[in-house]
């Protein structure tokens, strides 16, 4: 199975979170972007370059949830981010032993770059938002980094990684992401919930 670089743009779209308004995604406006022009190249990685991939994701992880401990006013929303601080440090401690004992350093690609750049943009947009409307877009954000690093993982890293370590270590990270992505999605739903204002 091959990603292509449309398929990339959605996998990271972390910056697809409105952070105005009542806080609710909205990932089909931010998909416009390069990633359409090249749509249909395929995305090919070494082990080395899955390795680049791997860790800027957890370093991704690690600001969103230094942000999200800083920041957010809910308990829960708080509690989560400082979590994730700590469990994807772990991860990169644990990827870089790997790199050094298997003698694979990492190494940059158009995938990593992306998600450099997204974590960055999905920061700069965190910092201008304050109070409720933060814990829901702090969540928001959560989620869709942890969606996007699974669909990454299912889609591109897995199907390409040579390395049986790398291998193993891909798979523990695929099964912490989705515990995450599912203990995030709840508390986004139950901070939009006890947010949005009831119908009348």
């Amino acid at each position: 199975m091959r990603i292509t670089r449309a398929m990339l743009g959605v996998a990271m779209v972390g910056t697809a979170v409105m952070f105005g308004g009542c806080g609710e995604s909205s990932a089909h406006e931010a998909l416009a972007g390069p990633q359409e022009a090249a749509a249909g190249q395929a995305v090919m990685l070494t082990d080395a370059q899955i390795m680049g991939v791997l860790l800027v994701a957890n370093a991704g992880e690690v600001m969103l949830g230094q942000v999200g401990q800083a920041k957010a006013t809910d308990p829960t929303a708080r509690d989560f981010n400082a979590r994730m601080v700590t469990m994807h440090t772990e991860v990169i401690q644990r990827l870089e032993q790997l790199g050094q004992a298997q003698g694979l350093a990492p190494a940059e690609s158009p995938v990593s770059q992306h998600l450099q750049l997204t974590t960055q943009r999905t920061v700069e947009l965190l910092d201008a938002v304050q109070g409720p409307h933060f814990d829901i877009s702090v969540m928001d954000a959560q989620v869709a980094a942890h969606a996007g690093t699974a669909l990454l993982g299912d889609g591109l890293l897995a199907q390409q990684v040579q390395n049986p370590e790398l291998k193993k270590e891909l798979m523990a990270i695929r099964q912490t992401v989705q515990m995450h992505l599912q203990e995030a999605s709840n508390i986004q739903v139950t901070l939009y919930n006890a947010y949005k204002p009831p119908h009348p």
